[in-house]
């Protein structure tokens, strides 16, 4: 499967529904719950299982902000500003324990700037993140010659689609986005940004269409 690449957006227990904290016994959920959010974590599990049988590059992605930031606000809008979520470190910004991610898998932290009142809110994008090493996704993209990129996570409205216009865009590679693997913070503004990546020219399918043509060596 060369050329093809695999990215998991942004599935973090601070967007899990609360409910999954007390089924678990962990802190850190619902800190800003997709609803939904947790239906996605045996698809996610099928997808990386598969893409490390098939022979796929695995990428994931967690928002890691600073708890001072404009990105925040007491009385979040849920357009531009949101609840405090996902602080680096903490058991919100924590991966969902129940995914099963393989251990060499490269993981790309983002949000980590202090964001400031008016500016450009970079924080949506794992094309701005970058691992603890430094890399960002453009390099590892490039060194990985990827052609096609397939995406599911959270949410598919803010960070799995800025995600792709970014990869398609900038990075030059066709995208795919796994739709029933994703959920949005609000059916409004999923039926919007579909549309608006649809247009971009992001194309979409679903998990047993993505693990097919996985298995069959094709793009």
């Amino acid at each position: 499967m060369a050329h093809t690449v695999f990215g998991l957006i942004d599935v973090q227990s601070g967007f899990m529904p609360a409910s999954e904290g007390v089924r678990l016994g962990q802190p850190g959920f619902g800190e800003l719950p997709v609803m939904e959010g947790d239906v996605i974590l045996p698809l996610a599990n099928q997808l990386l299982a598969s893409a490390v049988a098939n022979g796929l590059p695995l990428f994931t992605s967690q928002d890691w902000h600073p708890r001072a930031s404009a990105h925040f606000a007491d009385k979040p809008d849920y357009a531009t500003t949101w609840p405090v979520h996902c602080i680096a470190g903490t058991a919100g910004a924590a991966l969902h324990p129940d995914l099963v991610v393989p251990a060499d898998t490269t993981a790309f932290l983002k949000g980590m700037e202090v964001l400031s009142n008016g500016a450009d809110d970079t924080s949506y994008s794992a094309w701005n993140g970058a691992t603890q090493h430094g890399q960002t996704l453009a390099t590892y993209l490039a060194d990985h010659q990827a052609q096609t990129v397939y995406l599911a996570g959270l949410a598919l409205d803010y960070c799995v689609a800025y995600t792709a216009l970014d990869i398609l865009q900038k990075g030059g590679c066709r995208v795919v986005v796994i739709e029933d693997a994703t959920r949005s913070v609000a059916q409004s503004t999923g039926v919007a940004m579909r549309t608006r990546l649809a247009q971009a020219g992001v194309t979409f399918c679903r998990v047993a269409d993505a693990i097919t043509v996985w298995q069959r060596g094709g793009r």
